[in-house]
C-alpha cells in the first residue's frame, strides 16, 4: 500500500513527516465553454495536479457590469453553487455555471452579458483555502452561452474589482 495511506491512519506518524501546508497544494480551476452535439456549455474545470485528495465545497460568483433586460426575477449580481465532492489526486471535475449566472442575473429572457468574479472554496489536508479566478466576460441568452472573453474592452473596471495596478499609459490618436 501507498505510504500515504498509513500517514492519514496513523496520526502518531505524522511528527516524522515534513510538514504540509494547504497553501502549498496548487488547486487550478479555470471557467471555460466546451461544446458537446451542438450545444455550449460554460464549465468550471476544477483540476488537481497535487498528490492529495482535494474537497470542493463551493463555488461563489458575483456579476459586475451586467447588462440584461427582460429579467423574471430581480437581480441579485451574486450566487453560490454547492459543490461538494472530492478530486482525487491528478485528477479533474466539471461543473456548468451557466444556471449559477442566471440565477444571480435574474433570470434574463433574452440576450445579456456581464464581468464575473468566480471564487472556489475547497479543503485540502488540515485547512480551507480560496482561489480565485481570473475575471472573465461573458455573454449568454437565458441558459445558453454565446462568448466567454478576457474583458480587454472592460480593463478599467477589471482593475477596479481586483485591485490597483499601474495607471494605464495615455494613447495619442493621430
Amino acid at each position: 500500500m501507498d505510504e500515504r495511506y498509513w500517514i492519514r491512519l496513523l496520526p502518531w506518524r505524522h511528527k516524522n513527516k515534513p510538514e504540509f501546508k494547504s497553501t502549498q497544494i496548487k488547486f487550478a480551476p479555470k471557467l471555460k465553454i466546451t461544446h458537446n452535439d451542438g450545444w455550449v456549455y460554460l464549465e468550471l474545470l476544477l483540476a488537481n495536479p497535487s498528490s492529495w485528495t482535494v474537497w470542493v465545497e463551493e463555488a461563489s460568483v458575483a456579476l459586475a457590469d451586467l447588462d440584461a433586460n427582460l429579467q423574471t426575477a430581480t437581480s441579485t449580481g451574486e450566487a453560490i453553487l454547492k459543490i461538494r465532492h472530492s478530486i482525487r489526486p491528478y485528477d479533474e471535475l466539471s461543473v456548468s455555471l451557466a444556471r449559477t449566472i442566471y440565477d444571480a442575473a435574474g433570470r434574463p429572457q433574452g440576450a445579456y452579458s456581464s464581468l464575473v468574479l468566480t471564487n472556489v472554496r475547497y479543503r485540502v489536508i488540515d485547512g480551507w483555502c480560496d482561489a480565485k479566478l481570473e475575471t472573465c466576460f461573458v455573454e449568454m441568452e437565458a441558459l445558453g452561452v454565446v462568448g466567454l472573453h478576457h474583458p480587454h474592452g472592460h480593463d478599467k473596471k477589471t482593475n477596479q474589482i481586483n485591485g490597483p495596478i499601474d495607471p494605464p499609459k495615455q494613447e495619442h490618436k493621430g
